[in-house]
């Protein structure tokens, strides 16, 4: 093994101590720090071997993430997902098995919360200021539409 293919595992296997990466992103760190596609790919076959390099997986994990912790709609999941470095098919499809039921109820839990900065405001600016966050966050405009008339009841 040559020392710039130890270095490219080397390095690889540093970003993935520090979180997990999907391939597009690990082959544009590996590509920024100059290894050669023949290192690159050779880097990619080793990880693979060693089940270090999965999207499937890192796509289910920054799903939960995405709805859970960061409270987006299907949108903005799908749009950290592609941003993150996953196909557009692979986040689709994890797109899709979220209900629209899920994604109501995610955002009727960050309108509860805005509210409470918001009681002071008239109603048309409460109304306003929800919509976009709401609409910044990936939800649909169904959605939003439902979540922010019966909350402002």
């Amino acid at each position: 093994m040559k020392d710039s293919q130890a270095d490219a595992k080397r390095y690889a296997l540093r970003l993935i101590s520090y979180r997990p990466r999907s391939r597009k992103e690990m082959f544009e760190r590996l590509k920024t720090k100059g290894f050669s596609q023949e290192e690159i790919e050779v880097t990619f076959s080793f990880l693979h071997q060693a089940g270090l390099i999965n999207d499937e997986a890192l796509a289910a994990g920054l799903i939960t993430h995405a709805v859970e912790k960061k409270m987006l709609g299907r949108r903005g999941a799908e749009a950290f997902l592609l941003k993150r470095g996953i196909e557009k098919d692979t986040a689709r499809k994890l797109i899709t098995c979220r209900s629209e039921e899920d994604e109501k109820g995610s955002a009727e839990k960050l309108v509860a919360k805005k509210l409470a900065s918001l009681k002071n405001l008239p109603q048309e600016t409460k109304k306003r200021r929800l919509y976009g966050m709401l609409q910044r966050r990936g939800f649909s405009a169904d959605v939003i539409r439902n979540v922010v008339s019966s909350a402002l009841k």
